[in-house]
C-alpha cells in the first residue's frame, strides 16, 4: 500500500476483510489468534476471544506469510469495545505498510466477485504495483491504473477485454514465451511463474528511448466460489535498471583506468633506472669521441682496445635498457582485454616478479618462494589479479624503505576447494583495512568482482596478507 499516509483511519475508506491473523502484545508478551474486519493503508479493526489493553503496543503477522520471511506490522490498539463475548478493537499502524496479505486471501476474505466490488477496486487502486486479473478466457475482470501493458489504463474500461486485443500481451515474447502463453500455462499448471528484468516498450514512446524494465509475476488466483483467475502483477524497476547499467559502466571505466595508473606508477618508479643507464650511454660516448679526436696519428694498440672497452660497456648498458624495454612490452600485451581465459597464478607471480625485479630497490629484497604446483587455473582479467599482486608488492616495498634487511616471502597453495595467495613482509605494519588505502583500492574491486576475501596478520617485522578465492568464484567474475 502506499506509505506517507496519515495514521489516523477514519480519514480512509475501509475495506471490509476478514482475514486470520497473529496478534502479539507488547507488555505480556503472549501471542493471540484474530480476525480482521477491516483493512486501510494505516490501521486494521479486530475481532479477539481475549481482552487487549488500550494504548498497548502490539504486534501483527499473516498467519501465513506470502513469503518465506517474517513480517511483522507494528500498531497500537487505540480502543476496545466488548461484544456478545468477543472484544473489538481498532489498531493504528506506527507507519503505513504494504502487508503481504495473497490476493487469494483478500478473494475470500472479501467473499463478493472482485469484479462487481467497490471495495476490492479500492485495495487495488492503494497498491504500487501494476495489478492485471485474468480469467480462465483471459478476459479481464480487474485492473488497477498502474499496469503497463493495456491501454487506457482505466480499470472500468479494460474490465471484459480480452487479452488478445493488446498486442503487448500477445506478442511481446520472454524466455516462457510471449506473456500471453505464460498466462494460459498458469491457469493449466496452477503454478506460479516470475520473469526478471523484463523490458517493454510503450506504444505512446515507439521509437524513443523509453524502454521500461519491469518484475513480473503470474499466480493463479482461487476465489472463494472455487474458479480459477491469473494475476499478473508488475513492478517498474526501470530507475533500479539505469542505475544498474549506470554502475557497471563506471565501474568498467574505473578497472580500465585503474589498470593504467598501476602500469603507471610501477614505469615512474623505474624511470631512474632508465635515465642512469642512459646518461652513462651518452658520457662514455662523449668521452670515446673526445679520445677519438684527439688522436693526431694512428692509433697504437692499446688506445684501441681502450676504444672497444668503452663501446663494449655502452654495448652492455644498452643492453639492460633493452631487456627493460622488452619486460615491459611483454607485461603490457598481457594486459590486453576480452574474454576471460584461464591462466596459472605461479606464472603470474613469476612475470610480475620479472617486472618489479627491474626496479634496482626491489631487485634487492630477498624474496622467499613457496609456490604450490598442484593449482589449478585462475580465470578472469589477467590485468585485475596483475594489478593486485603489483600493488601489495609496490606498498610493501614502500613500507621496508628503511630497513637494511628486506625480506619478502610469497606463498600458494590450494586447500579444501579454496585458492591461497599468502604475500609476507618484515617492514612496518600495513594501516589497516589495507582496502581503505587507495594504493590497495584493487582489493576491493577483486572482492566485489570475483569474491576474494582479505585477511591480515601480524605487526611490524613480520606481516602476512592472506587472499582466499573459492574454486566456485574464482572460475569466472561475477554477474
Amino acid at each position: 500500500m502506499q506509505t506517507g499516509v496519515h495514521l489516523e483511519r477514519r480519514h480512509f475508506p475501509r475495506i471490509p476483510l476478514n482475514v486470520p491473523l497473529t496478534l502479539k502484545t507488547g507488555s505480556q508478551k503472549s501471542v493471540m489468534n484474530v480476525l480482521s474486519t477491516d483493512l486501510n493503508p494505516s490501521g486494521i479493526q479486530i475481532v479477539s476471544d481475549d481482552l487487549v489493553n488500550p494504548h498497548e503496543l502490539v504486534e501483527l503477522r499473516h498467519v501465513k506469510p506470502a513469503s518465506n520471511t517474517d513480517y511483522d506490522v507494528k500498531g497500537q490498539i487505540r480502543w476496545v469495545k466488548s461484544e456478545k463475548g468477543k472484544f473489538r478493537s481498532g489498531i493504528a499502524f506506527q507507519k503505513s505498510i504494504n502487508w503481504p496479505i495473497t490476493l487469494s486471501d483478500l478473494i475470500q476474505g472479501f467473499e463478493v466477485n472482485v469484479s462487481q466490488s467497490s471495495y476490492f477496486q479500492c485495495f487495488l487502486d492503494t497498491v504500487d504495483d501494476g495489478i492485471l486479473i485474468f480469467d480462465p478466457n483471459l478476459n479481464i475482470v480487474a485492473a488497477n491504473s498502474n499496469q503497463p501493458f493495456c491501454l487506457p489504463r482505466e480499470p472500468r474500461k479494460l474490465r471484459g477485454t480480452n487479452a488478445v486485443d493488446f498486442s503487448s500481451l500477445v506478442s511481446n515474447s520472454t524466455d516462457h514465451g510471449s506473456l500471453k502463453k505464460v498466462l494460459q500455462w498458469t491457469l493449466t499448471s496452477g503454478e506460479e511463474v516470475r520473469i526478471g528484468d523484463y523490458r517493454h516498450d510503450p506504444l505512446e514512446k515507439k521509437g524513443s528511448d523509453g524502454s521500461r524494465y519491469y518484475n513480473i509475476w503470474f499466480s493463479p488466483l482461487i476465489s472463494s466460489k472455487k474458479s480459477s483467475n491469473v494475476v499478473l502483477r508488475s513492478r517498474d524497476i526501470t530507475a533500479v535498471h539505469r542505475f544498474q547499467e549506470k554502475e557497471s559502466a563506471r565501474e568498467e571505466t574505473y578497472w580500465l583506468q585503474y589498470k593504467h595508473v598501476i602500469l603507471g606508477q610501477l614505469f615512474d618508479d623505474l624511470l631512474e633506472d632508465i635515465i642512469n643507464p642512459l646518461s652513462a650511454v651518452v658520457g662514455r660516448l662523449d668521452l670515446t669521441a673526445l679520445k677519438m679526436s684527439s688522436v693526431e696519428i694512428s692509433s697504437d694498440n692499446e688506445q684501441i682496445k681502450e676504444w672497444i672497452s668503452d663501446l663494449e660497456s655502452i654495448q652492455t648498458t644498452m643492453g639492460q635498457i633493452t631487456e627493460f624495454c622488452r619486460a615491459a612490452s611483454r607485461r603490457r600485451e598481457k594486459e590486453v582485454t576480452g574474454a576471460p581465459g584461464g591462466f596459472c597464478l605461479n606464472r603470474l607471480i613469476r612475470n610480475e616478479l620479472t617486472t618489479l625485479n627491474l626496479h634496482s630497490f626491489f631487485r634487492n629484497i630477498k624474496k622467499d618462494m613457496s609456490l604450490s604446483q598442484d593449482l589449478g587455473p585462475l580465470y578472469g582479467d589477467y590485468a585485475d589479479w596483475a594489478n593486485m599482486f603489483i600493488a601489495l608488492c609496490q606498498v610493501m616495498m614502500r613500507q621496508m624503505s628503511t630497513l637494511d634487511r628486506r625480506e619478502m616471502s610469497i606463498q600458494t597453495s590450494q586447500e579444501n576447494g579454496v585458492l591461497f595467495l599468502r604475500i609476507s613482509h618484515n617492514g612496518k605494519a600495513l594501516n589497516l583495512p589495507i582496502d581503505e588505502d587507495y594504493s590497495l583500492a584493487v582489493l576491493r574491486l577483486l572482492r566485489k568482482k570475483y569474491g576474494v576475501t582479505l585477511s591480515v596478520a601480524g605487526g611490524s617485522g613480520f606481516q602476512t596478507v592472506t587472499l582466499k578465492m573459492p574454486i566456485s568464484n574464482v572460475q569466472e567474475p561475477r554477474k
